[in-house]
């Protein structure tokens, strides 16, 4: 499994983003999840819906975790955060 540390650079997550963020991770065969601790909630990031319903605030610390046979190649989706 592999983990990142991802940090909000906005209000929650617009709908182009989030359509982006969830294509690219269909893409893959690996579980893909986004962790708000603080708040005790995980996502699937392969759902559109599931993403735009985090109301996270620019700067909320996120953690992306990546469970599966393609995880090396999937971490590559916290480029998209920057």
């Amino acid at each position: 499994m592999k983990a990142m540390k991802i940090t909000m650079l906005t209000d929650g997550f617009p709908v182009l983003f989030a359509k982006q963020l969830s294509q690219a991770a269909a893409a893959y065969t690996s579980e893909i999840r986004i962790i708000w601790e603080e708040r005790n909630i995980i996502s699937d990031v392969k759902s559109i819906l599931g993403l735009m319903a985090l109301e996270t605030k620019k700067g909320t610390i996120l953690t992306l975790t990546i469970d599966g046979s393609d995880e090396e190649q999937a971490i590559e989706l916290g480029k998209l955060f920057e």
